[in-house]
């Protein structure tokens, strides 16, 4: 007897001219792929195809549909629609041939690469069409497996007595890790990647990042590692100067800075990107949270990554000293730093204790007078700060919309290491302040730091999929998408998952009973 093989449809409706919407139907297909475990260059090959198909019917054509069926084996997508045709199939085909309305070419589509690029991108291929009536496209393309079951630690800690059950954090977390069960808190490790968007929106302070809250006692060699943003903590009226004494009337006579250790890998991706990269845009490794985002949710940009370890590794690894004492401003950091170091003993301090023991030191504080701001070394990094702006600019360069930036920089938080909620000087003020004595800061930095290139290539983390076995994991999608529709899709939280997707997941896989929702026979809301 013959098993049935598990097979995912759906069909999606295309509205001619509707830029906005544009590209929907194509993110559907990439979140079907990562929920069933496709290798990531496979996401991404079928990401181009799908996009381009829908915007051509966006672009060209009244109305349409794209019709999808996923197998273990294979991907089969057929975009029809209604609208003029195509003349010439033959002419449409290469590349730079375009008849893209003006509206269209504003918006920055109609660069005439779209049937070819789909056709480049699938293992099958075929293009019928009638003049004034449509055109049917049809692409396949074969699927196989991603291989990695690599599952990074997390540190984001837990406080039970403090939480309050509010479920901010449950709509706060960009990749849906944060639950609550059985009234208490918890974090889904393969989904955590470290960020600090539940801590910020946290309003008891019932997560957090750990760190000893006594500072050691410094030694003769011991070497203080401090994030720039540390020495903006302490209003507009205590300079950095005055904290680095501080600092050294506590003990701490040798300090350095993170900023160096970012200015050598900016220096480093810049150059790489000139000289070596052959991917557009080069995403640089600035910050371990976003490094893990793009592990776990968007593996296929693995290759945009440039070779370099993050800064806080290369401080981690590149002191000598046999002692350091480091601050860290959120998990991510946490995490890297809490790694064995068989040259230097590694002590972590929270960085609320190393504040309060200067706050206790200012005395008559007067700031020295603020010096021109200096031109920025690094003009040509796009920066991208905060978690939601860092999913859609991913989601921009895996669907392949950001290929003319050179180099982008993202970080989990908001202004970067300014905003991580550890600290209580707000990061639209303290980083701008820093930026105005840049000329004094760049006096601080001990040397001219060069990049370390990773020894081992990042690799996928396991993530979204539902199963490795791709067959089975179609097979619980199909089980998650009849029980949400089963849900109210209030989306509340009550139950203890994010979203009523998530808890339909949850029950597919056995984490959560559907009787948690206590909507269920509401009705769902249309």
């Amino acid at each position: 007897m013959r098993t049935k093989k598990a097979v995912k449809t759906f069909s999606y409706p295309i509205t001619g001219g509707d830029y906005e919407n544009g590209g929907n139907a194509s993110k559907s297909i990439k979140e079907l792929l990562k929920k069933i475990g496709v290798e990531p260059h496979i996401v991404r090959r079928t990401m181009i195809a799908a996009y381009e198909a829908e915007m051509n019917v966006v672009i060209h054509a009244y109305r349409g549909f794209i019709d999808v069926a996923a197998s273990a084996e294979l991907l089969d997508v057929i975009v029809s629609d209604e609208g003029p045709g195509i003349p010439d199939i033959e002419l449409a085909m290469r590349d730079g041939f375009s008849t893209a309305p003006q509206a269209a070419r504003e918006l920055g589509f109609g660069a005439g690469m779209g049937l070819a690029h789909i056709k480049k991108n699938s293992d099958r291929f075929s293009l019928q069409s009638k003049v004034g009536e449509g055109t049917r496209l049809r692409f396949s393309i074969f699927l196989s497996p991603e291989v990695s079951d690599s599952v990074a630690a997390n540190s984001v800690a837990i406080s039970e007595q403090l939480c309050r059950k509010c479920l901010r954090c449950l709509h706060a977390c960009p990749t849906g890790a944060m639950r609550v069960r059985q009234g208490r808190p918890e974090i889904l490790p393969h989904l955590c990647v470290d960020c600090t968007a539940c801590a910020e929106a946290c309003e008891s302070n019932a997560l957090y990042a750990e760190g000893s809250r006594e500072i050691p006692l410094p030694q003769k060699k011991t070497v203080l590692v401090l994030p720039g943003s540390f020495l903006e903590q302490f209003g507009a009226t205590t300079s950095p100067g005055q904290v680095l004494g501080i600092l050294a009337d506590i003990g701490f006579r040798q300090i350095r800075l993170i900023d160096e250790w970012e200015n050598g890998l900016r220096a480093a991706v810049l150059r790489y990107a000139r000289e070596e990269a052959s991917i557009r845009p080069v995403l640089s490794p600035m910050c371990p949270a976003v490094v893990n985002l793009i592990r776990m949710r968007f593996p296929s940009l693995l290759p945009n990554v440039a070779p370099f370890l993050t800064p806080i590794e290369m401080a981690r690894e590149d002191l000598t000293a046999p002692h350091a004492v480091f601050l860290a401003v959120c998990p991510a950091h946490l995490t890297v730093l809490q790694r064995k170091n068989a040259m230097t003993k590694i002590d972590i301090v929270h960085p609320a204790a190393l504040r309060e023991a200067v706050l206790r030191r200012i005395v008559a504080p007067a700031r020295e007078a603020r010096r021109n701001v200096a031109a920025h070394p690094f003009q040509d990094v796009v920066e991208v700060g905060g978690m939601r702006h860092v999913m859609k600019v991913l989601d921009a360069v895996e669907n392949g919309q950001a290929s003319n930036f050179s180099v982008i920089e993202m970080a989990a938080c908001y202004q970067g290491c300014f905003g991580a909620p550890v600290w209580t000087e707000d990061p639209s003020i303290s980083r701008p302040r820093y930026e105005w004595e840049r000329e004094s800061h760049l006096l601080l930095l001990k040397k001219e730091v060069e990049a370390v290139r990773r020894v081992d290539a990042l690799e996928p983390r396991t993530g979204l999929r539902l199963d490795p076995d791709i067959g089975k994991a179609i097979e619980k999608l199909s089980e998650i998408d009849a029980l949400t529709k089963q849900l109210p899709g209030r989306d509340c939280g009550v139950c203890g998952s994010p979203t009523c997707t998530a808890l339909a997941e949850d029950v597919v896989l056995g984490r959560a009973k559907a009787e948690a929702c206590v909507y269920r026979d509401e009705g769902r809301i249309q």
